[in-house]
Formats: structure tokens, sequence, C-alpha cells
């Protein structure tokens, strides 16, 4: 293999790692910044009933509610409550 070939995917495989890099970082801002959600997709989410998450409010789960009437939830404020919950 020539110098300029091996150069030429030496650099393939940088732009592909800084491509991945960059992509993986995306996808983390846009989970943060969908940690705030509605009550049916934040009980999908964890897989439990809109009920369900009534139940866990009544019992200390943290709710964000809206002028409107609105209620939302965040899912690491939710998560984290579980897990202190569970013990």
């Amino acid at each position: 293999m020539s110098v300029l070939a091996q150069a030429l995917l030496d650099w393939q495989k940088d732009q592909t790692n800084q491509f991945f890099a960059l992509l993986e970082t995306r996808l983390e801002e846009t989970q943060t910044q969908q940690d705030i959600v509605k009550q049916k997709y934040c009980a999908a989410h964890f897989d439990v009933s809109v009920n369900t998450l009534k139940e866990w409010v009544l019992q200390g789960c943290p709710e964000i509610r809206l002028d409107s009437g609105m209620v939302l939830y965040s899912i690491q404020a939710l998560r984290r409550w579980l897990l202190t919950y569970q013990n």
C-alpha cells in the first residue's frame, strides 16, 4: 500500500471517528432536551399507566404543573425519585 493510500485511509478513519463522536454528542443533547415530557410520554417511558403516575405524585413524585394546568415531568428527576423511593 502506498504512503498516499495509507494517509487517505487514516484520514477517512479519523473523519469517521469524528463524525460518530459528534453524532453521539448530539444524541446526548437531544435526550437532555427531551427530559421534560408530557404525562402520557412519561408514563410510557416508565411503562406504567397515567393513573400509576398520578399515584406516584401523591406519594411525593416530582411534577411540573404549568399555569395552564398541563402537567409535565422530568424523566431524570422521576428516575432519581424512584431510586430513592425504592430504598
